[in-house]
């Protein structure tokens, strides 16, 4: 019984931990563009999607690993953040504080449900000189981070 009971806990501990290796190797958060605000180089327009199964919860944003002058959740319930994209006075965008709303996964993302529900995710980070990018988040209460170079004149 003793034997039976240890192979039991011992196959739970190799799966956890081959799972958390694989979460590590493969984290949920990316980025998949950004650009500036308008032609102002310190306003950065940085769209993320979650790939994966559950929510993100972001807990912190450096730029150039300090703080920036701010940095902004964009929710969108319509298009997705390219460079003409308009965000003052669109009804269908909405800025929040980093960590006052979770990043839905994109496999959650009602497609027909445009102008009602989130459909893409920005960060719009105010800094000078923005060169590296390291945003912090939790998933499934695990920290992770996602560091980006950014490229000057995008």
């Amino acid at each position: 019984m003793k034997k039976i009971v240890f192979a039991l806990l011992l196959s739970v501990l190799v799966v956890g931990a081959a799972f958390m290796i694989y979460l590590k190797s493969n984290p949920p958060l990316v980025i998949q563009s950004y650009t500036s605000k308008q032609g102002n180089e310190a306003v950065k327009i940085i769209a993320i999607e979650n790939k994966g199964l559950r929510e993100i919860k972001l807990t912190q944003l450096l730029v150039n690993e300090k703080l920036p002058d701010s940095a902004e959740l964009i929710v969108s319930k319509s298009e997705p953040f390219e460079v003409e994209t308009k965000l003052e006075g669109n009804p269908n965008m909405s800025f929040h504080k980093l960590t006052q709303v979770k990043v839905l996964p994109r496999s959650y993302i009602d497609q027909q449900a445009i102008g009602k529900q989130p459909q893409h995710y920005a960060v719009q980070v105010k800094a000078a000189d923005i060169k590296k990018v390291k945003i912090q988040y939790e998933y499934l209460r695990m920290p992770f981070t996602l560091t980006a170079e950014l490229q000057q004149g995008q």
